[in-house]
């Protein structure tokens, strides 16, 4: 997917990372993205790709998205608790994890490149299933962390 296909909320995008939530962000080169890929020899999602090369990495709330300096330790991380949790879990198959993001509580947001949707792993679940759906997609993610941040601003005007 190309920053082209972001098209579909770039505006909502612009005014956000325009916001005082937004302004830190910077867009990521493509250098730092490949080295990332080639250490760890994995594709970032492409959606995900998109929105770090043209925007940069987004800390309007709840997940706070990572940059790929933040994926160098987030990755490894995801792994381990991954790996511990297929242990104690009877996690769905066919699914292709990838960090995107983190909550405050230490729960990871994930990204299935399989079916699109946005998942919490939650972070020391109790339940039957430590995974959870947030929303059906990252462009719907993106639209709430987006939105959220631009009423933020008007309502500190």
């Amino acid at each position: 997917m190309k920053a082209s296909e972001l098209e579909p909320i770039r505006e909502l995008l612009v005014q956000a990372y325009g916001t005082t939530m937004g302004q830190g962000s910077k867009p990521e080169t493509e250098q730092d993205i490949e080295s990332f890929e080639q250490k760890y020899q994995v594709k970032l999602p492409a959606v995900y790709r998109a929105l770090l090369l043209e925007f940069g990495a987004c800390n309007f709330g709840d997940p706070a998205l990572f940059s790929a300096k933040e994926l160098d330790w987030a990755y490894p991380e995801f792994l381990d608790a991954y790996r511990e949790y297929e242990k104690e879990y009877d996690l769905p198959s066919g699914l292709k994890l990838f960090p995107i993001g983190g909550f405050g509580e230490g729960s990871i947001a994930v990204l299935d490149e399989t079916s699109g949707k946005v998942l919490m792993l939650i972070h020391d679940d109790a339940s039957d299933l430590p995974l959870r759906e947030i929303e059906p997609d990252f462009y719907r993610l993106m639209m709430l962390l987006a939105e959220s941040a631009i009423w933020v601003e008007k309502q500190m005007k």
